[in-house]
């Protein structure tokens, strides 16, 4: 028989029962740490990356019938509110869109979207009292441009604008023409 010599483990402080405890309740808590990780991972992480919702599609700048069918398509449900001015795009395209593209959502999520009125009005300048070219530009410059433009006589100076149609402060479409009476002077009548 041989005899076994007794050697002491680097680790042999841990058969000590005050070590043990301790390794016991240090596996514990990491168990239940790796347990309470896992479920809230579970719990906390959305539904839709697991299951096959679909993504919303980015409909800005289509057609509302364009946007209607495409998101209707997905599965999502849309609703439409009030139109807004929009200086580039067109009137009747989806200029807002909520939620935003790029979102994975449930089917029959409500989309809502906000499509172009086109762009702003013009308001029309005052330009009574201004000389006929200077008031040329200035109308030009906010987005109107000068139609008919009928002379009077009877004002002591030339060229000047006595009237205005339409009236200044009205709203008008981008491009639309307003017509001028202009001073032609005393004695001079078209």
């Amino acid at each position: 028989m041989r005899a076994r010599r007794h050697t002491s483990s680097p680790l042999g402080f841990l058969n000590q029962p005050h070590w043990r405890r301790a390794l016991r309740d240090f596996g514990l808590i990491l168990a239940t740490f790796v347990v309470g990780y896992g479920a809230s991972a579970w719990w906390l992480t959305p539904g839709s990356v697991l299951a096959a919702d679909p993504t919303v599609p980015r409909v800005l700048e289509l057609a509302e019938d364009q946007a209607r069918e495409r998101l209707t398509e997905l599965g999502f449900r849309v609703r439409f509110g009030s139109e807004r001015t929009h200086p580039s795009v067109p009137r009747g395209s989806v200029v807002w869109q909520d939620p935003p593209p790029g979102m994975v959502l449930p089917s029959n999520t409500v989309v809502q979207l906000v499509v172009s009125g086109g762009p702003a009005p013009a308001r029309i300048p005052d330009v009574i009292g201004l000389a006929l070219p200077y008031a040329e530009k200035v109308l030009d410059a906010a987005g109107v441009r000068v139609g008919r433009v009928d002379t009077v006589s009877g004002e002591p100076e030339a060229g000047v604008v006595l009237a205005i149609s339409p009236p200044p402060g009205n709203g008008r479409p981008r491009g639309s023409a307003v017509d001028l009476v202009v001073s032609g002077g005393a004695g001079e009548s078209r």
